[in-house]
């Protein structure tokens, strides 16, 4: 059984799904097919508009935080937000240093560790670790899930475009599937939008003969 996530690294949600998708991949045997796409402020940025802090955001981050103690786990406001926004106006920045960069060098990763690596940084955003960005961070992640950074940092400079269009790829592909939203999992012919459709998701393998409490 294979399921397709889609998956952005500034999605608070896509962050609270990863330890239940790797207990799919690891204890169920479920092949899990990792998909990156950018975040929706760099796809759609004009869904923002109109939207900041008062009418949109706050309410967000009340139930991020709700959820993460629903699941054990833990969520801090990013330092830094992966994408550069306003959040009282919600315009987005034009100048974006840090999401390129992270989407980049994670799409360069062998595809059958995008999703560890993922779920080292997420954790590192989404707990409050400050700089999670920098060389050293990223460096350390990587190395904890058996990665060289100097390595996969010079095939992403020497691949970036390749690597954009494969990012722009599985954009398609999630459209394609059914929704613009994160994290989105796939199976056959359904998708599931959001990390409170992981049940759902979890029924469906269950009548295919996935053997889950």
């Amino acid at each position: 059984m294979k399921v397709d996530l889609y998956f952005s690294f500034r999605s608070p949600y896509s962050y609270l799904i990863l330890p239940r998708i790797v207990k799919l991949r690891d204890k169920y045997g479920i092949d899990i097919n990792f998909k990156q796409v950018y975040p929706l402020a760099i796809r759609e940025p004009e869904f923002f508009k109109g939207k900041n802090i008062f009418t949109y955001f706050l309410i967000r981050r009340i139930d991020y935080v709700k959820q993460a103690k629903k699941n054990n786990m833990i969520f801090v406001k990013p330092n830094p937000d992966p994408i550069n926004q306003n959040l009282l106006t919600g315009k987005i920045s034009d100048h974006q240093p840090y999401i390129f960069k992270l989407c980049h060098f994670c799409q360069a990763i062998d595809k059958d560790k995008q999703l560890d690596f993922a779920v080292e940084v997420s954790h590192k955003i989404w707990s409050g670790f400050k700089n999670w960005n920098s060389d050293e961070s990223i460096s350390e992640s990587s190395l904890k899930v058996g990665l060289n950074f100097a390595q996969i940092e010079e095939k992403r400079i020497a691949n970036e475009e390749n690597l954009i269009n494969e990012i722009k790829i599985n954009q398609k592909e999630q459209l394609e599937a059914g929704h613009h939203g994160v994290p989105l999992s796939v199976y056959k012919d359904k998708f599931f939008f959001g990390q409170d459709r992981f049940d759902d998701l979890v029924e469906m393998l269950k009548k295919d003969g996935l053997n889950y409490p």
